[in-house]
């Protein structure tokens, strides 16, 4: 599914142009957060552009450091452009 786009809302059956814009809304929300995390182990950690190596253990063990090395980062900094665009209170954060 595609957001809406300009002019598409008008050549709606005017029963459903609410659910739609609603909708289109909401694909934007997610596609922009996907956005935003594709690259950021390229962005992140200059130094880690090295190619994975090709034994899958090691493979693994290097993926998993990654992502704990960028949840780490997150908790401490605690600057995040998904976390501060989707989570809205104290009870989203639990």
């Amino acid at each position: 599914m595609t957001p809406l786009k300009g002019g598409d809302l008008s050549r709606l059956v005017p029963s459903v142009r609410r659910a739609a814009k609603i909708m289109s809304g909401a694909i934007t929300f997610v596609r922009q957060s996907a956005e935003w995390g594709m690259g950021w182990v390229e962005k992140v950690y200059h130094r880690l552009l090295l190619s994975l190596p090709y034994d899958v253990n090691k493979r693994k063990m290097r993926l998993d450091n990654l992502f704990r090395l960028s949840n780490f980062r997150v908790r401490t900094v605690g600057i995040s452009q998904i976390r501060t665009t989707h989570f809205h209170g104290h009870e989203d954060t639990m």
